[in-house]
């Protein structure tokens, strides 16, 4: 076994502890910077730019990040817990996270990563067997509602998303449900019916909108393209959840 390159570098913006909703047990999240998506309702905008800033995100190796990480081992193996990688989007930095994939793994808990699944397939083909959960965002199927609220062309993403399924030791597909996006039972529809393409998917996330980002927006000087809009709740959510579940998938709202 090659042995891990522990100096591999990344732009960090956050190292969140005790995290419940970012798969199976207590997590913590490493959150990377860079992201080629602009999504209009993105809550993490200061992750969009893998440069770091006086504000947000640090260069750090891998040793510096998992020697943060280990101190919650004693948690990750009570919980079932472990690492999850998350941004911007994390496959932007395959070198780095393969590197804590292996470190994680040498020490006994497990790794997820959450993804827009928007990065060269060879990097799907590459780190998704590595990793033990996949969380891939399916925001939208048809091309132009996907780019009119990404400002990218999904046909990478549905072509990874299938090469991921047949990859992933478990994936689960998850959707941020967003007013004037995709919060429209037809939406649901056409992305319940490309899942059923995917293999091994028996679960879909449903992720009502939020609008917990919004004050990061004032503070870059950046313009909200959905201000105004209502969050969503749960409860917004159960004719969406049904939908899904009538094509044989088990729904989760919010997590």
């Amino acid at each position: 076994m090659e042995p891990i390159n522990y100096d591999a570098k990344a732009c960090v913006f956050n190292i969140q502890r005790f995290s419940l909703n970012d798969g199976p047990g207590i997590r913590t999240i490493v959150f990377i910077k860079g992201c080629p998506l602009r999504c209009r309702w993105c809550f993490n905008p200061e992750s969009q730019d893998p440069r770091p800033t006086p504000q947000f995100g640090k260069i750090m190796t891998v040793r510096e990040v998992f020697n943060q990480v280990k101190k919650e081992q004693a948690i990750f193996r009570r919980s079932g817990g472990g690492i999850t990688f998350s941004g911007g989007e994390a496959l932007t930095q395959p070198d780095f996270v393969e590197a804590l994939i292996r470190a994680a793994h040498l020490s006994g808990f497990n790794t997820n990563v959450e993804t827009a699944g928007y990065v060269p397939e060879e990097t799907i083909r590459r780190i998704i067997p590595q990793l033990d959960y996949v969380y891939m965002d399916i925001k939208a199927v048809p091309a132009d509602v996907h780019k009119w609220g990404t400002g990218c062309n999904n046909l990478p993403i549905l072509r990874n998303a299938l090469i991921a399924s047949k990859l992933a030791k478990h994936m689960v597909v998850r959707v941020p449900v967003i007013p004037t996006f995709n919060y429209d039972p037809k939406q649901i529809e056409y992305i319940c019916r490309f899942t059923e393409h995917l293999h091994n998917i028996d679960t879909i996330h449903l992720l009502p909108y939020t609008t917990v980002g919004v004050k990061k927006y004032k503070a870059l000087n950046r313009k909200y393209l959905l201000e105004g809009i209502k969050p969503l709740s749960n409860d917004d959510l159960m004719p969406l959840k049904k939908i899904v579940e009538s094509h044989g998938f088990h729904c989760i709202l919010g997590g």
